[in-house]
This record gives structure tokens, sequence and C-alpha cells, in this order.
């Protein structure tokens, strides 16, 4: 399998609504050199109302293999953020979607909710809440999230993880 080729925010700007084409219009530009393209938004101060446009914006370019929306600004509820979720992963506009160290509840909170726990879990491992460092810790509902995580950090940027380490 080939490598993917990365595409990151290269001038690291602040992305907003006002310039988050401009970000993209890069990315297109190199989506004709690759099959396995990652798009690496990730702290690029981007916030909920920014990643609400981006499935429409990403849909052109699609599919892409991964899209890295960590360490951003996005605050949101799990309700708020479902639908960005859907339409990208429901319509492959991306395969592998990482959304970890944003402003979100903390995943525990999804037991509460089994409905929404289930329709955030049948992405499997194509959605990431970024808690790869973290070791297994034998709850069912927080291990699928740290294995969902190092299957982000594997598929997106060919990170190989100690399989003793838990």
């Amino acid at each position: 399998m080939s490598a993917p080729f990365v595409y990151s925010n290269p001038q690291e700007r602040v992305l907003n609504l006002d310039n988050i084409s401009v970000a993209l219009t890069e990315l297109k530009e190199n989506v004709l050199f690759s099959n396995r393209i990652v798009c690496d938004l990730s702290a690029s101060g981007l916030t909920l109302e920014c990643v609400s446009i981006l499935p429409d914006l990403l849909k052109p370019l699609a599919p892409l293999y991964a899209l890295d929306l960590s360490l951003n600004h996005i605050r949101a509820t799990w309700q708020e953020l479902l639908p960005i979720v859907k339409s990208l992963l429901d319509h492959d506009v991306v395969q592998y979607l990482a959304l970890g160290m944003n402003a979100l509840p903390p995943v525990q909170t999804l037991q509460k909710d089994a409905a929404l726990s289930s329709m955030y879990r049948s992405y499997g491992k194509r959605l990431s809440f970024g808690l790869d460092g973290n070791p297994l810790t034998g709850s069912d509902e927080l291990d699928h999230w740290i294995k969902a995580a190092r299957r982000f950090k594997e598929e997106a940027y060919n990170y190989t993880y100690n399989e003793t380490a838990g």
C-alpha cells in the first residue's frame, strides 16, 4: 500500500469562514497526485461554524482518505457535532475523520445516551476522538475510542504502535 500524501495548512494560518477556501484550493491542486490524500487541518483555529461547511466544500474533492480536524476550536455537544460527522463519513467525503483535542464533551458522556453512542460507534474505527496515547482500559466503550484513534494515526500518518504496550 502506498504512503498517503499529507496536505497540511502550509502557512499555518488561522482558518475561518473567510479564508478556508484558500486552503482547500491548495488542497485541490494536490488531489491530482495521489489517491490517498490526508487533509491535515489540525491546529488551524477551526470553529464549529467553519467545520460545518467543510462537507460541502470537500465534496468536489471526494473521496479524501483522511481529514484531521484535531486541536482546533470546535466547541459542540455530541448532538451538534453528529450532522457534520454524518455529512463527512456517510457520504464518503472522507474515509477517516479525527476530531480529538477540541472542546467536545468527554467521550465517557456518550454512555449516557445509548442511541447517540450507537450512532457514533457505527463508524467503527473511521472516527477518532484522539485518545491514541492512552493505554487500553478494559472498558469496551473507552477501548473502542482508543483503538479508533490509533487506527486513524496508522492510516493517515503510517504511525506504528507497539502492540505490547496495550
